[in-house]
């Protein structure tokens, strides 16, 4: 599996898979996408209104995949094209030490906190809901990437989340660490504009 020598974007991009041909639309945050000979970490997606519009935040890899470019940008497709259209990505690969964060920034796009989900830690979603919130039970997480899309999805339906979302998939041994390096990744999209 292909690694990456840039420490700053190690946590994110190893353990991924080849670069493979999938269909525009089922692009996910964490996935790498290869198009116009550069390479696209996706960090959220979300739908238009009406649901025609296909929406993909992105971020570059390097300076050279920036194209000039030094910040995220949205990067929009028509549904019915974007079920036709054929890309090259990378995905994550399973990993019970993949952190699954999801990020919210302030104004200024600095980290300003995250909720994170494992594969394989206790987590009550992934747990049968009890009918007293007090006798909550929890299980092995086997959903944490969707965990995390989902938290992104619920803070951009509240308007009283303020800031931007991402979803960011690092490698870590602990919760501390994963929010530690998401804060670094952060830092380095906001002043650097690239990973």
């Amino acid at each position: 599996m292909p690694t990456c020598t840039d420490f700053t974007a190690a946590p994110l991009l190893n353990d991924m898979s080849g670069a493979l041909a999938t269909r525009r639309i089922a692009a996910v945050p964490g996935m790498v996408l290869h198009e116009d000979g550069v390479r696209r970490l996706v960090l959220n997606t979300w739908y238009s209104d009406n649901g025609e519009v296909q929406n993909l935040l992105v971020v570059a890899l390097s300076h050279y995949d920036a194209m000039g470019i030094l910040k995220p940008w949205n990067r929009s497709m028509a549904v019915d094209w974007a079920q036709r259209c054929t890309i090259t990505a990378e995905s994550p690969q399973p990993s019970n030490r993949r952190w699954w964060l999801a990020v919210t920034l302030d104004d200024q796009g600095r980290y300003k906190n995250s909720n994170a989900f494992c594969d394989g830690h206790p987590c009550e979603m992934c747990a049968e809901r009890a009918t007293d919130p007090n006798l909550q039970t929890r299980k092995p997480c086997r959903r944490a990437h969707a965990h995390a899309w989902n938290q992104v999805g619920s803070w951009e339906d509240q308007s009283r989340i303020h800031g931007v979302h991402y979803v960011l998939g690092v490698l870590a041994d602990n919760l501390a660490q994963a929010r530690k390096t998401a804060r670094g990744i952060c830092e380095r999209i906001a002043t650097g504009g690239h990973l």
